[in-house]
Formats: C-alpha cells, structure tokens, sequence
C-alpha cells in the first residue's frame, strides 16, 4: 500500500522533531483554524493543533494552551 499523504501523522514520528519544526507545524494550524474555509476545515485543523500541542506538552515540557472550538 502506498503512503497517502506525506504529512506528520504518527505521534512517534512528530514526537522526534525538533522543537522548532514543531512550532513551525503549530503554527501552521494556527492560521489554517484562523483562515481556514470551510467549517470541516477549521475544525481539521483545530483538533491537528490540540493534537500536537499535546505531544509538545509531553515531549518538550511546554504545556498546551487551554482552547475551545469557536472561541478565539
């Protein structure tokens, strides 16, 4: 079977990266929550957010940012 996208999805493998490149990653969600299009897409890109600034809370020690879906 081949790989269907070629973005982070295995919690090992964004658990390796550097914190710089998982900020950058965050950040990224950040303006796609923010500007994303379509409500689907907005919520895609919160729960990709909560999901990673959960794995830097545990790997980096930086503790996630208390969010709510629809709230800024």
């Amino acid at each position: 079977m081949t790989k269907r996208s070629s973005k982070l999805n295995e919690e090992d493998t964004i658990a390796t990266l550097a914190l710089s490149d998982l900020n950058h990653e965050i950040q990224r969600c950040i303006l796609g929550f923010e500007t994303g299009g379509t409500s689907q897409g907005r919520k895609a890109f919160y729960d990709r957010l909560v999901w990673l600034e959960k794995i830097r809370a545990k790997t980096h020690g930086i503790p996630a940012k208390r969010r709510r879906f629809g709230r800024k």
